[in-house]
């Protein structure tokens, strides 16, 4: 019986309907008694007596009509929704009180008119009442199935109780007025008894098929009231027939009235009941007593079904016994036709008594061989679930399923399909799980070997004949030839190497959650006409029992994974030292250990604002990467995921690979298919093809969860994971939205350890620094100890000789200390000049763009000639110039100048006289992704000594000179390099220098800036 409760039912409903069945109740108590009294004082006097009576007939039948429509449409669209067979029952009641309300109301017009009432129409639809309430007593709900003896006990009582109505009524009316009497007054007076045993034929009927023992009250009430109508049309017969019957009988009309009024209650009181008992067990705090009482009751459950079935039995053998007894007293008593009759009805009954015996023996001898077969089934099911509850493993759980169909349960074929994200619903985007086993050959018999089975493993997604049989939910049956463009490939070029044309499949339900689906075959029947199907149901009940416990072992699994990976990072951020690189490792390792990751990636943004990776965990079953993994613009989708500070899960579209092996062959296929377009990003654009998803896509993943680790409130890092089919991978689902949480945990441990590794990180940079912080410090006392003496000693020196000797020296001389002492100074100058140019560029850290413009190379390389052209002229140089002319570059232009006379200067001082300089430049052009940009290079090269390659890259270090040149004549600061080399970078461009330290083949430095594009 199928109850559906909607959430409008609430306690209050259910009191409402208690007080309309008390006040339907109330109505027909005082409709029956007052009509009673009525009728039987004659209050109305004869002729208003009949009125009444005739009234109060569609009156009671119109309120039992209403009653009965009111159960069918709340059955149907109330807040207990009823099955249609009740609707059904309730409407055709309630059709049939309809018309008894038109048969009445003519029969009122009749009398009223004075015409003859009967008979007439509304005999017509007096009978077709019968009808519609006959078919709607046998439309009533039961537990048991019609069965052929159920029809011959129902039918023994009907002939039994027909007989006593035969012998007493209906015999001798029809003896004594047929010939007095119309055949149609006759056959319509007749009727309305043979009309009641009809009905006790319905009423036998449900009897014998048995109703819940919910329903039994309201359906006494049903009886109650059919009895009162068999009353009251037995007195209508015997009235018509023997004597003159008036309207308004009390013993007769009022008994109509109860009649149609208890058939119509009792359809109320039936779905009071049915809500009242749907809001109990829907109630928690009800539910619980309910199931007590049901355990309870379920005590006396033997002794009740025994009670019912004694119940039974005496329906039968009592109106048997009373035929008999009536046969017997007929023949010794009475020697008329009705006697006769009598004896013709009592043979018909006693062959249909050895039919029953006969059937009876049968389905006994029936009902053993299934109840042996049932044992035999049940000790088979119990060892076949103690091997299913040994295995924990999805993957060997399902290979044992289908051996054990193919094997124990003799099947040919089986197909095992389950749903990978089995706590998600079914959608065109849900994954299968498909195992299959088949017998190479025929069966083997006893004392012979067994026949060998061929395993194939499947994994598909997307649409298919499979994905719709599972999500059917209920017993299928299907023939791969009907359905050749829905079926996978694997699966068609199986059935088609097995022989297996048909499969007959069943769901998978645990606690109604839907699992799977199980298909079995035999090469040799239908599938559909398998005569053990309920053995199958059974078996489908215990495999899908063990495989949720095999997933919830599997969560758990998980579970202890992830709990284990945490507790290891929490481990090592206990740990004194921490290098960074080793925790991104970490990260990545653990993350892939804990979430059953394949790939995971750990990005960080870079000084260019990129999201470069810096660690990154392959598993060793995953296909191994062919490239390295690409960096992310900040601009792309991946690297907006960190303004969303929580994980979120991104479907691909992506290839995904089927993989199958044949344990008998030893054979692997793959199939590629593609997935559904998903689209990430209205305003998004295709990706290049060089970009994480390709990459991604490419290694055959479907579904990435991207992670950003937040410290402070800010992303500090984006970690990737992702999950791949491949050949040596099956049975991992992947990823779905009831990882993100498991993610999100994982990322705040992991931006925790990454963080304090980084502030490690921090902290020993920052101790560095002040190490060379310090080394600067000494190199700078160093430096001014020595090269500020030399100066400062001089200037020293010569004022001393002039204040003491100026009066004696000749005016050359003196005019000659003073420019030595003055030269001195401008040394002193340009020393202290460089020191605070440094501290300003570190300071202020660029060129202001104002400052820049067209500067022609030529023009500033001449300029800074004219400079240092008497040191050239001293030390007898040659200059070589090689400048195309008309090339400008993009540059402030005293600093240019500054930072091309700084080198000059150096080349001069590092390079013996007579040694030439040539100064170059020329054009280069640099490509990137975006763009081609052309440079403008300028070369000063001296024949010096050279600059060792090892030593290089001290030279453009604060107060860094080589250690051959501290020693030497040549002073310096140590920071003319250092200043050029930050007012190029500045101004865009770089210094280099190129040289293999090898005295007179000297040193070249380049200075490479923008070029300016032509006017």
């Amino acid at each position: 019986m199928q109850i559906t409760a909607t959430n409008d039912l609430t306690l209050a409903y259910t009191q409402k309907l208690g007080r309309y069945n008390f006040i339907a109740g109330a109505i027909g108590i005082v409709f029956f008694t007052g009509s009673f009294l009525w009728m039987l004082f004659q209050i109305g006097g004869v002729r208003g007596n009949i009125i009444f009576g005739d009234a109060t007939y569609p009156a009671t039948a119109l309120i039992g009509a209403v009653w009965a429509y009111r159960t069918t449409f709340l059955a149907r669209f109330g807040p207990v929704r009823l099955s249609e067979r009740h609707q059904l029952a309730w409407a055709l009641i309630g059709t049939g009180l309809v018309a008894e309300v038109i048969g009445g109301t003519y029969y009122l017009y009749l009398e009223y008119s004075k015409q003859k009432p009967f008979p007439s129409y509304s005999d017509f639809f007096f009978n077709l009442a019968y009808t519609l309430l006959f078919l709607g007593i046998l439309c009533m709900p039961t537990l048991l199935r019609f069965r052929s003896r159920m029809g011959l006990d129902a039918l023994i009582s009907t002939l039994s109780i027909f007989s006593v109505s035969w012998f007493f009524l209906i015999g001798p009316s029809y003896m004594l007025q047929h010939d007095k009497i119309s055949q149609l007054e006759l056959f319509t007076a007749l009727s309305y008894p043979v009309w009641d045993v009809v009905m006790i034929l319905a009423i036998a009927l449900l009897i014998q098929r048995r109703t819940a023992p919910i329903l039994r009250s309201s359906l006494m009430i049903l009886g109650m009231g059919i009895l009162s109508n068999i009353w009251a049309d037995s007195s209508y017969a015997y009235q018509n027939l023997f004597s003159s019957y008036t309207t308004g009988t009390f013993y007769i009309d009022s008994f109509w009235c109860s009649s149609f009024l208890l058939i119509g209650y009792s359809s109320l009181h039936q779905y009071a009941v049915l809500a009242r008992r749907a809001f109990l067990e829907r109630t928690p705090p009800y539910a619980q007593t309910i199931n007590y009482e049901n355990e309870q009751a379920k005590k006396r459950q033997d002794a009740y079904t025994s009670t019912w079935s004694s119940i039974q039995s005496l329906i039968v053998y009592i109106p048997l016994i009373i035929l008999f007894g009536l046969t017997v007293y007929g023949e010794i008593f009475r020697e008329n036709e009705v006697a006769r009759d009598l004896v013709i009805i009592t043979a018909i009954v006693g062959i249909l008594v050895a039919m029953r015996y006969l059937v009876a023996t049968r389905e006994n001898e029936r009902f053993l061989q299934e109840r042996q077969q049932q044992q035999g089934e049940a000790e088979q099911l119990r060892y076949l679930n103690t091997q299913l509850t040994d295995i924990l493993e999805v993957e060997q759980l399902q290979e044992l399923v289908v051996s054990q169909v193919v094997s124990e349960l003799e099947f040919d074929a089986a197909m095992l399909v389950l749903l990978e994200e089995h706590d998600q619903p079914i959608s065109v985007h849900s994954h299968l799980l498909v195992h299959t086993a088949t017998v190479s050959g025929p069966r083997y018999q006893q004392d012979e070997l067994p026949t060998p089975l061929q395993h194939t493993h499947w994994q598909f997604h997307g649409a298919s004949v499979l994905l719709d049989t599972v999500k059917a939910g209920k017993i299928t049956e299907i023939a791969w030839m009907q359905h050749v463009h829905t079926t996978p490939q694997e699966v068609y070029s199986w059935q088609q190497e097995q022989h297996v044309p048909n499969l007959l499949f069943f769901p998978l339900f645990y606690h109604e959650k839907l699992l799977g689906c199980l298909g079995v075959a035999r090469r040799s029947s239908d599938p559909s006409v398998l005569h053990d199907i309920t053995l199958i149901k059974m078996y489908a009940e215990q495999v899908a029992a063990a495989v949720e416990h095999a997933h919830l072992y599997q969560e758990r699994g998980e579970h202890a994974a992830f709990a284990r990976a945490i507790a290891n990072l929490a481990a090592r951020l206990n740990a004194a030292v921490v290098e960074p690189d080793e925790i991104r490792r970490l990260i990545c390792s653990e993350a892939a250990y804990a979430l059953r990751a394949d790939y995971v990636l750990l990005y960080v943004e870079d000084e260019k604002e990129l999201l470069i990776p810096t660690a990154n965990f392959v598993s060793p079953q995953a296909p191994p990467l062919q490239n390295e993994w690409p960096s992310i613009h900040m601009h792309e989708y991946e690297a907006q995921v960190l303004q969303s500070l929580q994980p979120l899960l991104v479907p691909l579209r992506a290839p995904l690979v089927v993989t199958s092996s044949h344990s008998a062959m030893g054979t692997t296929s793959q199939h590629s298919a593609p997935l559904p377009i998903v689209r990430l990003n209205s305003m998004r654009e295709q990706s290049k093809p060089q970009s994480l998803r390709d990459h991604l896509m490419r290694h055959a993943v479907s579904t990435v969860i991207f992670a950003p680790l937040i410290a402070g409130g800010n992303a500090v890092g984006l970690l990737i994971l992702a999950r791949t089919f491949s050949n040596t991978i099956r049975n991992k689902k992947m990823f779905d939205e009831n990882d993100l949480s498991y993610v999100q945990d994982f990322a705040e441990q992991a931006a925790i350890a990454f963080t304090n590794a980084q502030l490690y990180q921090n902290i020993r940079n920052a101790h560095q620094q002040l190490q060379e912080l310090d080394q600067l410090k000494d190199q700078f006392m160093t430096t001014a100890s020595h090269e500020l003496r030399t100066p400062l000693t001089a200037v020293q020196g010569y004022i001393e000789l002039l204040a003491q000797y100026g009066d004696m020296l000749p005016q050359e001389q003196r005019q000659e200390f003073l420019q030595k002492a003055r030269r001195s100074c401008d040394e002193l100058v340009v020393m202290l000049g460089n020191v605070m140019d440094a501290s300003r560029l570190e300071i202020e850290s660029g060129i202001r763009p104002s400052l820049f413009a067209h500067v022609p190379v030529q023009e500033i390389l001449e300029s800074v000639l004219d400079l240092i052209g008497p040191q050239l002229t001293k030390d007898q140089r040659e200059v070589q110039m090689h400048i195309p002319p008309q090339l400008e570059v993009i540059a402030d232009p005293a600093r240019l100048r500054q930072v091309l006379m700084n080198i000059s200067v150096n080349a001069l001082k590092y390079s013996p006289p007579r040694t030439p300089l040539i100064y170059t430049a020329r054009v280069a052009t640099t490509t990137n992704l975006t763009n081609s940009t052309p440079w403008v290079i300028i070369g000063i090269t001296d024949k010096g000594n050279g600059i060792p390659p090892q030593e290089q890259k001290k030279l453009f270090r604060r107060f860094s000179r080589l250690e051959r040149d501290i020693n030497s004549p040549v002073r310096g600061s140590g920071l003319g390099l250092f200043i050029s080399q930050s007012l190029i970078n500045a101004m865009g461009g770089k210094v280099t220098v190129e040289s293999r330290g090898i005295a007179g083949e000297g040193s070249t430095f380049y200075v490479q800036l923008p070029m300016a594009p032509s006017e």
